[in-house]
């Protein structure tokens, strides 16, 4: 069986990315924050066996870049649609184009997300047409289909979503209602969007320095040191 873990990345630019941290940070400070993110998510990703990484990235010029951050290992596509919704729908189908049977989509604001979460992801798609991991904020920070049954579910579940609300996910659980689909949970995690959720990541990553807890985000635990934020 074929696995893909697609991340959706943003090209790394001021002003463009991570801007709501935008005070405190400068624009600059941001994007090399997201970076971080971004470098330590797919590092960590990287570990799991059996799987394809794909990065879905946008603008449509951000491929030399990514690839410069990211490294060659992992396969590139496009961002492709007017919305989320479709860009979620384009890369989803495109997976299963591509023979994949297990299809996972992830973003890039999750750096501490546990990897041991992204295994249960792929093995709940053994027996579930959907698994979603729940963001603190109100979205998510995982959905996953089998592909088996993805013809009765997308492009549904992601078809009038208020996306970056705190309703994201209580539509999209409609939708999966609606389908009859059958479902798998994750335990909730958190995204990193605003000074509140800096100030947090900040305090975790220390917390789990002093537990003697593995801390996958390593470059980011440096960048906030840097940045007087740890």
């Amino acid at each position: 069986m074929k696995t893909c873990l697609t991340v959706f990345a943003k090209q790394p630019t001021p002003h463009r990315v991570k801007t709501r941290l935008v005070p405190p940070l400068s624009p600059e400070q941001a994007a090399t924050l997201y970076t971080a993110f971004l470098i330590d998510g797919c590092a960590a990703l990287a570990e799991l066996p059996n799987i394809d990484i794909v990065i879905a990235y946008t603008p449509p010029e951000a491929r030399p870049d990514l690839q410069a951050l990211i490294g060659e290992e992992a396969i590139y596509i496009p961002q492709t649609g007017d919305g989320l919704g479709e860009r979620l729908t384009s890369a989803t189908q495109w997976a299963a184009a591509h023979g994949y049977t297990k299809i996972l989509l992830v973003g890039s604001d999750s750096p501490t997300l546990p990897i041991s979460y992204i295994s249960e992801a792929i093995t709940l798609l053994d027996t579930r047409d959907i698994v979603i991991g729940p963001s603190v904020d109100g979205g998510y920070y995982l959905i996953g289909f089998a592909v088996e049954n993805l013809g009765t579910i997308v492009p549904l579940v992601f078809s009038e979503i208020a996306w970056s609300t705190a309703d994201v996910l209580r539509q999209t659980i409609t939708r999966i209602q609606s389908t009859e689909a059958t479902l798998g949970l994750l335990p909730p995690w958190y995204d990193i969007d605003t000074a509140e959720d800096l100030a947090f990541l900040s305090a975790h990553i220390s917390a789990m320095r002093l537990a003697g807890d593995g801390i996958q985000a390593v470059r980011t635990e440096s960048l906030l040191t840097a940045l007087f934020l740890s």
